[in-house]
């Protein structure tokens, strides 16, 4: 074989070996955003009931009774938080008694409290 040959035949292998590292490629990267777009982000439903607790029967019976449990989910009340909005419901209606009161205001301050953001770490330490 003359050395033109040989050029001629490595230079082939070159374009060859190219065009199959790019075609590689295109299949790497239309597999990882298929990938991508076939996990749609997590999303959590909204509570279709309260959870369980002492006070989940009266909240079932008495906050339900005009709006969603995702509508407590969202206050993050102190407890003088939720005994102004308890008083306030119950001026408009809700049927909640007054031994059911503090029982009431409780569940919702225990399940629905203030939101604690985490805990910065100390200057130094690595983050977890």
């Amino acid at each position: 074989m003359s050395a033109r040959s040989e050029a001629r035949v490595v230079s082939g292998l070159r374009r060859v070996l190219a065009a199959a590292l790019v075609l590689a490629a295109l299949v790497a990267a239309t597999v990882a955003l298929g990938a991508k777009a076939a996990a749609p982000p997590k999303r959590v439903a909204p509570a279709a009931t309260y959870p369980a607790g002492p006070g989940q029967a009266i909240a079932e019976r008495a906050c339900l009774f005009c709006h969603s449990p995702m509508l407590a989910t969202q206050q993050a009340k102190d407890s003088t938080g939720w005994e102004k909005t308890l008083g306030q419901m119950e001026k408009w209606g809700a049927p909640v008694n007054g031994a059911e009161h503090d029982t009431l205001r409780q569940y919702l301050l225990a399940r629905f409290g203030p939101r604690v953001p985490p805990a910065a770490a100390a200057p130094g330490t690595p983050a977890k």
